[in-house]
């Protein structure tokens, strides 16, 4: 059984974004984020340890949301990797405060397919993160250092939700 497949090129990566205006125009802050995502996300039967749990601050602009994301210590370093897989993971976290989902029953969904995956830096321990809704379960990234330049995109991250059965 294929379980997943792929196709890396090597290209000259041009990020066609930057995060340097920060918190984003027009934003407005999230109080009390990070509590509530992970609290959330233990509700729908799925809990995090504290290397996974990265999310710091979060903002939202009408339907986009804006989030900073840190590399707790208990994940280790950046090295060997592109970018680290909880600082990814912590990107999505923030998915949970899209306006469009406001007072929707809470459920689990996990990565299904990731699409036009693209790095421009490599080392970082800490992001600002974009985030767009292509539609209910599809979601573009956009990742930054903090001086807002580039370090990696996915173009479309595509969410399925679990099932109560295989969440246990």
């Amino acid at each position: 059984s294929r379980h997943v497949s792929g196709r890396l090129a090597p290209e000259v990566a041009h990020a066609d974004f930057e995060l340097t205006q920060w918190p984003p125009a027009g934003a407005a802050l999230v109080e009390g984020a990070a509590e509530r995502a992970y609290r959330e996300m233990e509700e729908t039967g799925y809990g995090y340890g504290p290397a996974f749990r990265g999310l710091s601050r979060v903002w939202t602009r009408g339907e986009e949301v804006f989030a900073e994301v840190v590399l707790p210590d208990e994940a280790g370093g950046p090295d060997g990797f592109g970018v680290h897989p909880a600082l990814i993971d912590a990107c999505f976290h923030a998915g949970g405060f899209r306006t469009d989902t406001a007072g929707q029953e809470q459920k689990l969904v996990l990565p299904f397919a990731w699409n036009d995956v693209r790095i421009f830096a490599v080392g970082a321990t800490a992001l600002r993160v974009h985030l767009s809704f292509q539609g209910p379960d599809t979601i573009s990234v956009r990742m930054a250092d903090g001086t807002g330049a580039p370090v990696a995109s996915v173009g479309s991250w595509i969410a399925r939700p679990v099932t109560s059965e295989l969440s246990r």
